[in-house]
Order: C-alpha cells, then sequence, then structure tokens
C-alpha cells in the first residue's frame, strides 16, 4: 500500500485521506439516523399497540358489565319494556365479540393468547348463565332469576372480569417486555454507533498517521540530506520513494548536492595541484603519502621519503629569466612522475623543491631510489641556445624507523636536505642527532630574548697589547651568556644563530650599551682605553646604526674614537654595497674600524681601499703555529705589509705561546691578542689583571 499511496502527490494524497474520512462520517450519521429512526418508529407502534389493546380490554370489560346492568333492568321492567333492553344487551354482546374478536387477531401465540382463551371460555359460560337467567325472567320466575343472577351468574361474570383482569395483566407484561426490549435495542444501537464512532476515530486517526507520515518522513530525509549538505558531505544520498512533490525536491536536492561535491572536489583538486608542474602541493601530497604508507604491500614494508631541491634555480631566474626556471621545474616535474612505475606518490613542495615517497625493501634501495631520481633529474637543459647543467640536493627520511605519519617524514626530509646543502653533498639521510642539536638551538633563541631583558648575558673583555712596546692599547668586548639551566654557553653556541634568525642585533645593541657604559665609566676614573665590539652582516645592513651609536656616545659624553667596531671579512663580502654607506657614516661620525678574521674571506684590494678601516686583524689561522713553517711565516708578512701599505694597524689573533710573538715582532706585527696574555674575562677580574700586568711579558726585556 505505501508505494502505490507514495506514487500519488501530495494534493491528491490528502483529498484522498480527506476524502475517506468525511465519508466515514457520513455513512456513520447515515446509520446512525436510520437506526433512530427505526427506534423512534418501533416506539411509536409500541405505544399505539399498547393504547389500542388497552382500548380493547377496557370494551371488553366494558361490554361485559353493561351486559350485567341489562340483567337487573330486565328483571325490574315489565315485559314490553324488555325488548329494548334486549336490543341493548345485543348491541354489547356483538361490540364484546368484535373486541375478542379484535383482541384475537392482534395477539401472538403464546401466555396473552392462553389468557384470551379464558377470556372466551368464560365469556361463554357467562352467556350460558346469562341465557339461563333470562329464561327465568321470561318465565316471569323472578325470585329465581334473582337468585341465580346472584350466584351463578355473579359468580361467571366475577371469573369473566377475572380473565379480562389476567389477560390486561399479561398485556401490560408484555409491553413492559417489548419496552424492554426496545431500551435494550437502544442501548446496543448507542454502544454500536459509540464503537462506530470510535472505530471511525481510529480508522481516521490511522489515515492521517499514515497520510502524515507518507510525507513527513520524507521531508525529514531531505531535512537530514540538507543538514549533510551543509556540513559538506554531499556523498550522501536522499532516499525517495515515489513521485511526489517531496520525492521531487529530494531527487533535485540529489542532483544539486552532486554537482555541488564534483565542482567542489574539483576546486579542492585545483587548489591543491601546482599549475605549473600539474603536481600536488604539500597538504595534497600528505594526504596521498599516508595513504600510501597505510597500503604498504608486506613485500615492501618500508618507504623512503625523498625531498630534491634544484640548486642555482635563483640563479637561472636571475639570468636566464623566470620562463627558463619554469621550464626547468616542469622538466624536473615530468622526469620526477616518470619514475618508479606509478608505486609512488610525488608533489611541489615550493620553489625549486620537489617531494617523493617510494615503497621500499630496505636501506640500500632508497639509496637507489635517491641515485635514481638524481640521473633522472640532473641534466643539460637546452634554452635558447645556453646550456644548463641542473644538479639536485636530496635529502632522506625513512618510514617508520623516523618518522610514521607523511607530514612528520617530510620534515624530516627537508631538514636532511638542508644538511645536504650545507655540507654540500648530494645526497643527507636524516640524523636524529642534528635534529636534537637543532632543538637545543631552537631552544636557546626562544630564551635568548628573555635573555637580554633579563639580564643573562655578560660583557667579556680581552687585552690588546702594543708589540713594540707592551703596552695595553685596547680590548675587544665579547659576549657570553649565564644560561640560568645550563650555565655558561659561549658564542658559538647562540652567536651563529642569532644572526640566521635576525636576533643578533638586539644583542649587538646590548654589546654597544653595555661597551660605551664601560667607557664612561673608565672616562670618569681618567682612563681613556678605547674598546672594541664586533657587529655582525646584518648590522652593517642597518641605516640606522650609525644614529643609535651616535645617541649613545652623546648620552654617555663619551668621545667616538674610544670605540671601536670590529667587521668581520666574510660578512663583508656578503653584504653588498650598502655597508660602504654604513661604515663611511660610522667614520664621520669618529668610530674606528676594524676587519676582523682577515684571510678568510675573499676581498681584493680594491675592495679594501675602498672600505673607511682603521684597522686589519689576523685570523689565527695564519697565526697558529707560524713558528714552524717558514712559508708561513712569509705569507704573514705579506699580509702585514699589505695593511700597513693601506695605512692599517695590523693586529695578530690568538697568539698562545711566544714563539708565535716573536714571529709576529719579526714581521713588523703592530698588536696582538690571545691567551698568552689572557683569556676573555669579567670587568672586575680585567681591572684586577690590568693592575698586575707586565709589559716586559711582550716586549721579552
Amino acid at each position: 500500500m505505501t508505494p502505490n499511496v507514495s506514487r500519488l502527490r501530495i494534493g491528491p494524497r490528502l483529498s484522498l485521506g480527506f476524502g475517506l474520512l468525511l465519508g466515514l462520517l457520513l455513512l456513520l450519521a447515515g446509520l446512525s439516523v436510520s437506526r433512530l429512526n427505526e427506534l423512534s418508529g418501533a416506539f411509536t407502534r409500541l405505544v399505539a399497540e399498547q393504547n389500542e389493546t388497552h382500548e380493547i380490554l377496557s370494551d371488553i370489560g366494558a361490554n361485559a358489565e353493561d351486559a350485567a346492568r341489562k340483567l337487573l333492568v330486565l328483571i325490574s321492567v315489565k315485559r314490553e319494556q324488555r325488548v329494548l333492553a334486549y336490543a341493548e344487551i345485543d348491541a354489547a354482546n356483538r361490540h364484546l365479540d368484535a373486541a375478542v374478536r379484535l383482541m384475537d387477531q392482534r395477539l401472538p401465540v403464546g401466555d396473552r393468547r392462553q389468557a384470551l382463551f379464558n377470556v372466551r371460555q368464560r365469556l361463554e359460560r357467562y352467556r350460558q348463565q346469562y341465557g339461563s337467567t333470562v329464561d327465568l325472567i321470561e318465565a316471569e320466575q323472578r325470585d329465581d332469576a334473582l337468585q341465580m343472577l346472584g350466584t351463578q351468574t355473579e359468580e361467571t361474570l366475577t371469573l369473566l372480569m377475572e380473565a379480562i383482569a389476567n389477560l390486561a395483566s399479561q398485556e401490560q407484561l408484555a409491553s413492559i417486555k417489548q419496552a424492554d426490549q426496545l431500551r435494550a435495542s437502544i442501548a446496543r444501537d448507542r454502544n454500536t454507533v459509540a464503537v462506530l464512532c470510535l472505530a471511525a476515530i481510529a480508522v481516521g486517526g490511522l489515515m492521517a498517521l499514515f497520510v502524515t507520515r507518507s510525507i513527513v518522513r520524507p521531508l525529514l530525509r531531505a531535512q537530514v540530506g540538507a543538514d549533510r549538505y551543509a556540513q559538506g558531505q554531499y556523498d550522501h544520498r536522499i532516499e525517495v520513494l515515489g513521485n511526489d512533490e517531496v520525492a521531487q525536491v529530494s531527487l533535485a536536492m540529489n542532483t544539486m548536492a552532486e554537482a555541488v561535491g564534483d565542482r567542489e572536489r574539483r576546486l579542492v583538486l585545483m587548489a591543491h595541484t601546482d599549475l605549473l608542474t600539474g603536481l600536488p602541493e604539500r597538504d595534497r601530497f600528505i594526504a596521498d603519502g599516508n595513504t600510501l604508507l597505510a597500503g604498504l604491500a608486506p613485500a615492501r614494508p618500508m618507504a623512503v621519503q625523498l625531498c630534491l631541491d634544484v640548486d642555482r634555480l635563483k640563479t637561472v631566474n636571475s639570468v636566464l629569466g623566470f620562463d627558463a626556471g619554469d621550464a626547468v621545474l616542469v622538466g624536473a616535474a615530468g622526469k620526477l612522475t616518470s619514475l618508479f612505475d606509478g608505486s609512488a606518490c610525488f608533489g611541489r613542495l615550493a620553489g625549486g623543491t620537489f617531494a617523493a615517497l617510494v615503497p621500499i625493501r630496505d636501506l640500500a634501495e632508497a639509496e637507489q631510489a635517491a641515485a635514481l631520481i638524481q640521473d633522472a633529474v640532473e641534466h643539460k637543459l637546452s634554452w635558447q641556445g645556453q646550456t644548463l647543467d641542473l644538479s639536485v640536493s636530496v635529502g632522506m627520511a625513512l618510514f617508520p624507523e623516523h618518522e610514521r605519519q607523511t607530514e612528520a617524514l617530510l620534515r624530516r626530509a627537508e631538514q636532511a636536505m638542508f644538511e645536504a646543502k650545507r655540507q654540500r653533498q648530494q645526497v643527507a639521510l636524516y640524523n636524529p642527532k642534528l635534529e636534537a642539536s637543532r632543538l637545543l638551538h631552537l631552544s636557546l633563541l626562544s630564551d635568548l630574548q628573555d635573555a637580554i631583558k633579563l639580564g643573562q648575558l655578560r660583557q667579556f673583555l680581552q687585552p690588546k697589547v702594543c708589540v713594540a712596546d707592551g703596552q695595553l692599547r685596547g680590548v675587544e668586548a665579547l659576549v657570553r651568556w649565564e644560561h640560568p639551566t645550563r650555565g655558561w654557553l659561549p658564542p658559538s653556541e647562540f652567536i651563529p644563530f642569532a644572526e640566521d634568525t635576525g636576533r643578533i642585533r638586539q644583542v649587538t645593541q646590548w654589546m654597544l650599551e653595555c661597551a660605551v657604559a664601560t667607557l664612561a665609566d673608565w672616562q670618569r676614573q681618567g682612563l681613556a682605553l678605547p674598546i672594541a665590539v664586533n657587529v655582525s652582516t646584518l648590522d652593517l645592513q642597518d641605516h640606522g646604526l650609525p644614529e643609535r651609536i651616535a645617541a649613545l656616545l652623546d648620552e654617555a659624553r663619551v668621545p667616538a674614537h674610544l670605540l671601536q667596531l670590529e667587521l668581520t671579512e666574510t660578512g663583508l663580502m656578503a653584504s653588498g654595497p650598502d655597508p660602504i654607506k654604513v661604515l663611511h657614516s660610522l667614520h664621520r661620525l669618529g668610530v674606528v674600524l676594524a676587519i676582523d678574521d682577515f684571510g678568510t674571506g675573499q676581498s681584493s684590494l680594491a675592495y679594501l681601499q675602498r672600505l673607511p678601516v682603521h684597522e686589519l686583524k689576523i685570523d689565527r689561522s695564519f697565526v697558529d703555529g707560524v713558528n714552524n713553517d717558514p712559508r708561513r711565516q712569509e705569507l704573514l708578512a705579506s699580509i702585514v705589509k699589505l695593511g700597513h701599505s693601506l695605512g692599517m694597524l695590523v693586529t695578530g689573533e690568538g697568539v698562545e705561546n711566544a714563539a708565535e710573538l716573536r714571529v709576529l715582532r719579526e714581521v713588523r706585527c703592530d698588536l696582538v691578542q690571545g691567551y698568552m696574555l689572557a683569556k676573555p674575562m669579567d670587568l672586575s677580574a680585567f681591572e684586577r689583571w690590568r693592575e698586575s700586568y707586565v709589559p716586559d711579558v711582550v716586549t721579552g726585556a
């Protein structure tokens, strides 16, 4: 029934339901009216029959009594007057017979007819006695007639009246019985009507429930479907039963969900696909990788995450243009996707960085996969007459040894790739120990900001003395970190990483403030001793550095020539042309400038001539053990002469013994510093050293 009804439209379905319900109500009303009419007719007939029966019985009794009274008249009047009495008696008897016949016609077989039969018998006996009495009257035997009338006739009349009363009683009982039957019928009809009403209500309720559920349930399914579509569950489909309006709406919603789902999947695919190479981007690659890892076959239970970066891509873009760089990336992507027979997944992470996740059996197969990628991607590319040699740096991480999820595995491979670039290796495998070291440095960098604010940094001083007379000519300020949990940390533990993150500027500013404060204190004591502070490559690119230094010197009223700034040769070469402007601004300010670690960079004489530098500090690598190698002594002498030819003071760093000091004296080096004289020390220790220092240690006098 449900499928047939559900094929109807909602309007016809509701009309059918209400029509059936109305039909039930009309049928019930018709049955009730018909039955009430029948009951009303039966009641009317019962009343009429009772009235007629009562009238007949009254006629029988009245005629019998009338006949008995006429006998008294016959006895008391003369013969000529009896004719009229006889006529009246005959009329009463005829009426009595007619009433009895009518009563006989009306009564059914049973007690009532038996009662009527008794009336007839007694009526017959009465008429016999009546006749006998009339005969005595006609015989003029009045006394005998009176005696018979008073005895036998009166007795038969009494019996007749009793029979008539009994008949009346039977009729009354019959009437009561019929009334009871009528009342019982009325009660039955009332109960029947009540049952029919309840049945009609139940049937109507069931029909209403059925029709309502046939509409509400599809609407609820449609509502649930709409909610799921609103949540993005476009794969859900609303169950459609029938062909009504709700079913049509549900079909339309399913069609809409399918179209929107397809469109959203295409948009998501486009959003997570690299438009240049067609490879998945990071998010999609991670999802594909997790699927691959979850479905690894027992034959290849491991996987290697490869992260490769095309070397010198920035050079290609800057020299040949971005079209050439795009061609390099498209070619590399095409080479990658042709490998591993579809068992691997690939992606482009950013720039020239690609990723590949390959199922393997062991580490040897992982290395083979890396070599296969290198052989495929590293090739000569011809672009508009230019030939480019492509090379890649590859980092590897293993599943499940290093990580079990693609995202974390990819981070490990990227770290290995960065390590390969740093070590100038073609391939590097992820090393957890290096990761622990990087995490330690990262933790230190996060603590460095607090270290500056909380005063955990310390200024250490290392003296610089003149080789010729041994006099103290200045100090170099070095930073040390007294970590609250890790103790004393040397600069090598945090300075390189502070430079990488840019926080070295905060460290430099702190060093400058400490140095100027120390100079101001010494000046109040009458001591004019220069302090040298190291500045980084990032500091040299800061055009606001001269202004900040000038503000510090003015506030402390310290002469600018007492503050020296040491710049590494490597930092100068890596800073571009901007440092020259900054250096000239510092030179005009009066600050003394020095090139630190000279000899480790690649600076040219032409470049050195452009710099307003006062001092050249020879790197320790040229001083260490120089007394044991004549060729190195000649090289050291050449560097000293070069500095002097440029009008600079020359300082030898890292002097640790008298033999090295002697060579520096022989090549006419101006100043020296190193452990032979003193290690870096805090201000109070330096003051004690200065008070006890003897110049003979350097001059040998």
